[in-house]
Order: C-alpha cells, then sequence, then structure tokens
C-alpha cells in the first residue's frame, strides 16, 4: 500500500489519546470538527480537557483497524 505524504485521505495523520473508557486516535485536521470538541477516527467526541495521553486503557477497535490499514500516520 502506498501512502502519500501530504494530509490527504491515505496521508492522515494523528495521535492516540485517551477519553472516555478508550483509547481514540484523534486526527491532527478534521473537516468534521467544528467547535472545540475533538473528534476521533471512530466518531467519539471529547472536550479537550477530557483528554490525556494514551494510557492503560482498552483501544478503540475502529480506530486501532484505521491505524493498522496504513490510512492515518501517528504522531506523538
Amino acid at each position: 500500500m502506498t501512502r502519500s505524504t501530504d494530509n490527504g485521505p491515505e496521508g492522515r495523520v494523528g495521535y492516540w489519546a485517551a477519553f472516555g473508557y478508550q483509547n481514540h486516535v484523534i486526527p491532527v485536521e478534521d473537516p468534521r470538527r467544528t467547535g472545540r470538541d475533538l473528534i476521533a477516527l471512530c466518531g467519539v467526541m471529547a472536550a479537550p480537557e477530557d483528554v490525556t495521553t494514551r494510557d492503560g486503557r482498552p483501544t478503540c477497535s475502529v480506530c486501532a483497524i484505521e491505524v493498522r490499514s496504513g490510512r492515518i500516520d501517528l504522531r506523538s
């Protein structure tokens, strides 16, 4: 699979974050976001103050599949 180097559909950039009951991937640039809430790849939303770095919570399976597929590059 070839990845693009820009931030297009096959070259999106995101990071792992913990909120709610799981760890999710939050895209750096997300056209779905209109307010201040962050939206994970799977669609779960959270206020920025409720988000922490990845921890021991279970990993969201939808976000994990997107990462494994290569459709998103992870940044720390």
